[in-house]
């Protein structure tokens, strides 16, 4: 039997995981926003847009399983999920 790769099994950092779905909720808010006709950037403020998106993504938590799913999927996002990591356990070990 073949071995899964061992970059398929690598934690993913939370921050990366709540950026990639909150950019994901706020793409999905603005398309809402054009849908009923409406410029987002010209029409709505930055604070009314945040707003929706992280209303969004309460609503569709599925988003974080999303992004999981992209880190593990694209081998940029996987490097930089393993270089984040890393870091992370290099600062825990000898903090400054």
């Amino acid at each position: 039997m073949a071995k899964a790769p061992s970059s398929l099994h690598q934690p993913i950092p939370d921050s990366m995981l709540v950026t990639l779905a909150r950019y994901r909720a706020k793409q999905a808010v603005l398309e809402q926003y054009r849908a009923k006709g409406l410029r987002p950037w010209w029409d709505c403020e930055a604070k009314d847009i945040t707003k929706a998106a992280n209303a969004y993504l309460q609503q569709h938590p599925e988003l974080f399983a999303q992004a999981a799913e992209s880190v593990r999927n694209d081998p940029k996002l996987r490097t930089l999920a393993a270089r984040q990591v890393r870091e992370i356990r290099r600062n825990q070990r000898c903090p400054s």
